[in-house]
């Protein structure tokens, strides 16, 4: 500045200090640095998160896939139902094993054309109830087993896969119990 700009009244800023500077900067550089980190992590959790939600969908979609005839099975297997106990009651010999041997030859093929698309029965009779695939409708006590055992299928039950559609439902054979001996006092 000139003689005459100091000479009305403007004051000159005080010149920095070179070490007043470095700190300055310094700071301004650890400030950076540390937004710069922040910066980082949060990508990098924005990155993580849309690998999760991409593989989540991908799975999606397989499942959707995987299991998209399920409601087509759940309304075919009454139909399936049907025909096993129109077999079970035609009558026996006659004219009539024609028609009994088309269906029996019939319920084959739906058990196959069911299978192709992944559905398959539960195994149910001789195998120890579980209520996660057996729903027991009937019970009975029995000296012939040691723990809860299927006895009876009354209905067949069914998954898709790894899936169940349909629990199946059983009569179950409990162990009997021996009346507790009375207690004296």
């Amino acid at each position: 500045m000139s003689d005459d700009a100091t000479e009305l009244g403007a004051e000159r800023a005080p010149a920095p200090d070179a070490a007043d500077d470095a700190a300055t900067t310094e700071a301004d550089l650890d400030a950076l640095g540390a937004a710069l980190a922040d910066y980082e992590n949060r990508y990098l959790r924005l990155a993580a998160d849309f690998e999760n939600f991409k593989r989540h969908k991908a799975q999606e979609l397989q499942d959707r896939s995987r299991y998209a005839s399920e409601d087509a099975a759940r309304a075919l297997l009454p139909v399936l139902d049907s025909l096993r106990r129109a077999v079970e009651h035609a009558p026996e010999g006659g004219a009539e094993d024609f028609f009994v041997s088309g269906l029996n030859l019939v319920v084959r093929e739906f058990e196959t054309a069911l299978e192709r698309i992944g559905v398959t029965p539960i195994e149910a009779l001789g195998e120890p109830f579980d209520p996660a695939l057996h729903e027991a409708v009937q019970g009975e006590d029995s000296d012939d087993v040691e723990q809860d055992t299927v006895v009876d299928e009354l209905v067949r039950g069914y998954r898709l896969h790894d899936r169940l559609i349909r629990p199946a439902m059983v009569r179950v054979a409990h162990p009997r119990r021996t009346p507790a001996s009375p207690t004296t006092r």
